[in-house]
Order: C-alpha cells, then sequence, then structure tokens
C-alpha cells in the first residue's frame, strides 16, 4: 500500500511537472485598435460635412474598398494628419492620395 501510495505520487509529480512546461502564458501585449477618423471627400474632392471611421461610413453610405468591377468610385477619405483646416473649419486634402477610397458596385 505505502509502495502504490509513493508510485502515484511521484506520477502525479512527474504528470504536473510536463503540463506545466508544456503551458506557457503568452504575456505580450496585444495591439490596440486603431480608430481613425478619416475626413470624407466625395469625387471631386469637396468634403462631405463628415468625419467618420471607417466602419461607420460603410454602414452610412453603403460603400464599400472592394476594388471587383464593376465599381464606381464614391468617396475619398484622408486621415487627420493629411489635412489642413482653413479658418472656416473646411479641411483641404494635403496630397492627392487619400487614405481610403470608397466604392459604390452597380
Amino acid at each position: 500500500m505505502k509502495q502504490t501510495k509513493l508510485t502515484l505520487f511521484l506520477l502525479a509529480f512527474v504528470i504536473m511537472l510536463t503540463a506545466l512546461s508544456a503551458v506557457t502564458p503568452d504575456f505580450k501585449a496585444k495591439p490596440a485598435i486603431r480608430q481613425t477618423n478619416y475626413y470624407w471627400f466625395d469625387i471631386t474632392t469637396t468634403w462631405t460635412g463628415r468625419q467618420n471611421t471607417l466602419a461607420a461610413e460603410k454602414t452610412f453610405t453603403g460603400f464599400d474598398e472592394s476594388t471587383s468591377n464593376p465599381k464606381t468610385l464614391q468617396e475619398k477619405g484622408w486621415s487627420p494628419a493629411n489635412v489642413t483646416v482653413d479658418s472656416q473649419g473646411v479641411p483641404h486634402p494635403k496630397n492627392g492620395s487619400p487614405d481610403k477610397v470608397l466604392y459604390s458596385h452597380p
């Protein structure tokens, strides 16, 4: 009986050590989800009066980022870093290439 208890104790101890070394927790910091409020412009680069996240703009307009044909360019979005705001509060893109482009698919 004593030898059985010792054998079971040693077996449980070995299993416990093996399990602890097999499972290691991941303590790395997860990157934070970034949500950017883009300034949205129509195809003529006229401000639509909206500053939305990409998800909110997709929901509001029904447009998407898919480049599958047939597609029609509907809106262009610039991040705040790529926009200057004039004295009347109207944003203007600093460059000609938008950060996000939304299309409609007829």
